[in-house]
């Protein structure tokens, strides 16, 4: 919220043009993601002061579960049975799906009503995650079909989420060389891997999400970063983004996006991002992301403001 400043009518009108007014910060990295108003209604029409309704705007949200579940290589609900139940078909061209299963990534959709096998896999990943909640608590999830898959957070209209699938690798018994995203980095320290979620549309009962798998490498540096007319320094590792591993899904309230490895023993980016170990004690896991539903704010226009309407949340 921009709060009403003291300042001279001139002075204060200078510093909104500079400056802007952020509304929020979607991942809590201080790496310049914020997002003003401006920026996210760049495309609005004008403004008409005649009427109520067209005094304010409207800022939609998703309301989004995440979560990842972890379970050994052998339990056969991660490596068959959740895909039996899953939309793999429906949700791109084949020569997209074929393209993303070449570099070992999977993706399917469920619909409100989830599979066994998932549920009890999203089951298993809350449990863990409220592993100090009465057994009762976690008991009467059993019967409920919209067992939440995990936390619960809102992202904005064009506003951007980084899902980290893998905190921390050791590059030292990943076979670097057979991965050819991280052929050429002379710095593999802190080695992660994340992916990058943007709420690219939204309508009442639906949002269109553009997933990016991200590699994260090296020593966290300084680095600046220009956002609008304002310069940063956040701490940042080097960023490797697999655009040529990019996809879009369309999610109706109450389903939930699966993202998990194709393949078996090659090493490929998808392998690194969801099964990174090898042996009788290897686990895989699988990014699991809920549209749980869809809000909307409206600002209010605060016409005792001199220089011209300005929104408050």
């Amino acid at each position: 919220m921009c709060a009403k400043s003291s300042l001279s009518l001139p002075v204060l009108a200078t510093l909104l043009v500079i400056s802007g007014c952020a509304l929020f910060r979607s991942d809590g990295d201080p790496d310049g993601m914020d997002i003003t108003w401006p920026e996210l209604r760049k495309n609005a029409g004008p403004q008409h002061a005649d009427t109520e309704q067209s005094a304010s705007r409207v800022l939609k949200a998703a309301i989004v579960e995440a979560n990842i579940v972890r379970q050994p290589v052998s339990d056969p609900r991660i490596r068959t049975l959740v895909w039996e139940g899953l939309d793999e078909s429906g949700l791109m061209s084949p020569e997209d799906r074929q393209r993303l299963n070449r570099g070992g990534f999977r993706v399917g959709v469920a619909g409100g009503s989830m599979p066994w096998a998932l549920q009890s896999l999203a089951r298993d990943a809350t449990q863990v995650a409220t592993s100090g909640s009465a057994e009762t608590d976690i008991a009467a999830l059993d019967h409920n079909f919209q067992l939440p898959v995990g936390p619960t957070f809102s992202v904005f209209e064009r506003g951007v989420t980084r899902l980290e699938v893998q905190p921390a690798l050791d590059p030292a018994v990943i076979p670097v060389d057979s991965i050819a995203e991280l052929q050429g980095l002379q710095d593999l320290r802190n080695l992660r891997c994340a992916v990058e979620v943007t709420v690219t549309e939204l309508n009442s009962d639906w949002a269109l999400l553009t997933a990016v798998p991200q590699i994260y490498a090296g020593t966290a540096t300084t680095r600046l970063t220009i956002q609008g007319n304002n310069s940063q320094l956040p701490v940042r590792q080097n960023t490797i983004p697999l655009y040529q591993h990019q996809f879009r899904v369309k999610l109706h309230r109450g389903e939930v996006a699966v993202i998990g490895r194709h393949g078996d023993d090659e090493w490929n980016a998808g392998r690194l991002f969801f099964q990174p170990d090898s042996g009788s004690a290897a686990s895989e896991c699988l990014l699991l992301i809920r549209l749980a539903d869809v809000s909307e704010i409206r600002g209010r226009s605060d016409t005792s403001v001199a220089i011209g309407k300005k929104y408050v949340w």
